[in-house]
């Protein structure tokens, strides 16, 4: 596995599906609804000044995958995520593509929220927040 490959394939996929206005994205991405917002994901894709590397990053490290995410818009969150996805469903092994996301809000209280997408369409989704008094 390389890293040009899993390029590669990311801008594969955006030109079939993103850039594709025949593509069936609720039917698509629907059942994930939940573990990102594939709405903001793809209009992020479809600017037009749009550059993979501005958004994300991706290294090799020891043959893992490290994906790393620019935190200064909530648009490269859901980014971030549908593109672990992409290169999970490919790429990945196993049933589930876990990750976890952490917010913090002014008042000094936050919220960690964790995933699995499974490949089946089903996501379970735990949220706890800063003073766990709150558990979904």
């Amino acid at each position: 596995m390389t890293l040009d490959k899993m390029l590669s394939y990311l801008h594969m996929v955006i030109a079939s599906e993103v850039h594709n206005d025949e593509f069936d994205i609720a039917g698509a991405y629907g059942p994930f609804a939940d573990a990102f917002d594939y709405d903001v994901a793809f209009d992020t894709l479809l600017e037009d000044d749009f550059q993979l590397a501005d958004h994300c990053k991706l290294t090799l490290q020891s043959g893992s995958v490290v994906l790393e995410g620019a935190s200064v818009e909530n648009a490269d969150d859901h980014l971030t995520r549908w593109v672990a996805w992409v290169l999970f469903r490919e790429f990945g092994s196993g049933d589930a593509l876990s990750f976890s996301t952490e917010t913090e809000w002014g008042d000094g209280t936050g919220s960690r929220c964790f995933y699995e997408v499974y490949r089946d369409g089903t996501v379970r989704t735990k949220v706890f927040y800063s003073d766990l008094a709150e558990v979904c």
